[in-house]
C-alpha cells in the first residue's frame, strides 16, 4: 500500500497538465482580447472612460492566467518535484500557496470592482458590490492571518 501511495502522487500530472492548458487558454485569450482592444481604440475610439475599461478588463484576464499559472507550478513543486523558479515562486507548502492565491483573488476583485465601477451608472447597485466584494476580500485576508498566526 505504502508504494502505491508514493507513486500515486503523479495522479496530480493529470492535475498540473489541465491547469498548464487553462492558463495557455486564459493567455491566448488575454492576447486576442488586447488585439480586439487595439483595433477598437485606433478604429472605434469613444472616449477615455471606455478605453480605461478595456484596459482594466486586460488586467482582470491576464490576472486570472498568472493564478493558474501560480497554480500549475505550486501543484507540481508540491506534489512531483522542485523547478527553477523565482524565489517568490516557489512553494514549499499549502499556506505559502494560500496566501500567494488569496492575494491574487483579492487583486482580481478589486480590479472586477473598477470594472463594474467604470461600467455602472447605478450608484446603490455599485454601492452594494463594493460592499460584497469588500467582505469577500476580508474574509479571505481573515483567512490568510488566521493561517498565519498557528505557525
Amino acid at each position: 500500500m505504502k508504494a502505491i501511495l508514493e507513486k500515486s502522487r503523479y495522479v496530480v500530472l493529470l492535475i498540473v497538465f489541465s491547469s498548464f492548458v487553462a492558463t495557455v487558454a486564459a493567455t491566448i485569450w488575454g492576447v486576442y482580447e488586447t488585439i480586439q482592444v487595439l483595433i477598437t481604440l485606433f478604429t472605434k475610439y469613444e472616449d477615455a472612460s471606455s478605453a480605461v475599461g478595456y484596459f482594466v478588463q486586460l488586467m482582470d484576464i491576464f490576472l486570472m492566467a498568472a493564478v493558474l499559472y501560480i497554480f500549475t507550478v505550486a501543484m507540481y513543486e508540491l506534489f512531483i518535484d522542485e523547478l527553477d523558479l523565482p524565489k517568490w515562486l516557489l512553494i514549499q507548502n499549502f499556506d505559502q500557496l494560500k496566501t500567494i492565491l488569496s492575494n491574487l483573488v483579492v487583486l482580481i476583485l478589486a480590479v472586477s470592482f473598477l470594472k463594474y465601477f467604470l461600467e455602472r451608472n447605478d450608484p446603490l447597485s455599485t454601492l452594494l458590490y463594493g460592499l460584497a466584494v469588500a467582505v469577500v476580500a476580508y474574509a479571505l485576508i481573515l483567512y490568510r492571518q488566521h493561517g498565519d498566526s498557528h505557525h
